[in-house]
């Protein structure tokens, strides 16, 4: 391991893959080609596209071991397999689809050295066009944000501080650490002692929100979440999720409703929680009727 700020820490890496075709084997090869030597771990929720075998025959690395499930247990289930039985100084949460340079995860665990308090920690993230995906680094969702987001207030008055979505958009980061509410779980650098003490992810989310609030409980544990945003990877986003958008977007809306009554059902007024849950249902409804025509249109997820 070649790192100036923590050369004998243990670090491994953990990629829940489904049907991420030829991505996985550059998101395994980039990892492996790293400049923190690190433990592979890629935990496989009963694919069926070919992706690990292609893995097997491309990479054979001894720090590579395949765990392969007999069925889809979820984002957060298939890492907690790693989190909750191995032991290491840091964790590194990495999808499938997600490609970094080799000095990433390097640079991300460096800043967090010199933090006592950082648990978890990203950093900029870009789409296979080179544009910064908005979800890298993020607010938490409350009623009011999700209020502004659902009636786009936040496109009409984009410098307004109260009308403000909780994602901070696709611009840019200023340059340094910065301290923000929730990153990304296509890419988490997490302390393991840290994680001793929030858990691990939270097995009721399947896909996403499992992210927000693992960033949520790190924060009230009296950690700090980092985003480094000198650091880039590439996210090839929707790579393993593509062909099956209706059920996405079920995961997604159902997570929603579990991290707002998980965290803000004791925080607000109960009728206000229920038109939370409405809210959210029936953005679930208009965005399966928008999905409908790509659904129809597109059989299968273009792959590498």
């Amino acid at each position: 391991m070649r790192m100036s700020e923590s050369a004998d820490k243990v670090v491994t890496a953990i990629v829940v893959n489904y049907n991420a075709g030829g991505w996985l084997q550059k998101s395994v090869a980039a990892l492996i080609d790293s400049s923190v030597c690190m433990a592979v771990y890629v935990v496989d929720n009963h694919s069926t596209d070919g992706s690990i075998d292609a893995l097997r025959a491309g990479i054979g690395s001894g720090r590579l071991t395949i765990i392969e499930n007999a069925e889809n247990r979820g984002f957060a289930a298939a890492n907690n397999q790693i989190l909750k039985t191995e032991s290491s100084d840091y964790f590194v949460l990495v999808n499938p689809d997600c490609v970094m340079q080799s000095d990433s995860v390097e640079k991300v665990i460096n800043a967090m050295e010199r933090d006592d308090d950082i648990g978890l920690a990203s950093c900029t993230i870009r789409d296979t066009a080179g544009q910064v995906q908005k979800t890298c680094r993020r607010r938490f969702p409350t009623p009011w944000s999700g209020f502004v987001r659902s009636v786009g207030l936040a496109r009409l008055f984009p410098r307004s501080a109260a009308f403000q979505d909780f994602d901070f958009g696709g611009a840019s980061a200023a340059v340094g650490v910065q301290f923000v509410d929730a990153v990304s779980g296509a890419f988490m650098v997490a302390k393991g002692e840290a994680i001793g003490n929030v858990g691990a992810l939270d097995e009721g989310y399947f896909l996403h929100c499992e992210d927000l609030d693992w960033c949520m409980r790190f924060w009230t544990s009296g950690y700090k979440v980092a985003f480094v945003p000198d650091v880039e990877v590439i996210h090839a986003k929707g790579a393993s999720s593509g062909s099956r958008r209706w059920k996405v977007n079920w995961h997604m809306h159902r997570g929603m409703i579990r991290f707002y009554h998980k965290f803000y059902r004791d925080r607000y007024p109960r009728p206000l929680m229920w038109l939370v849950y409405a809210g959210i249902g029936v953005r679930f409804l208009v965005k399966s009727v928008c999905l409908l025509p790509r659904v129809l249109n597109t059989g299968a997820v273009h792959n590498p």
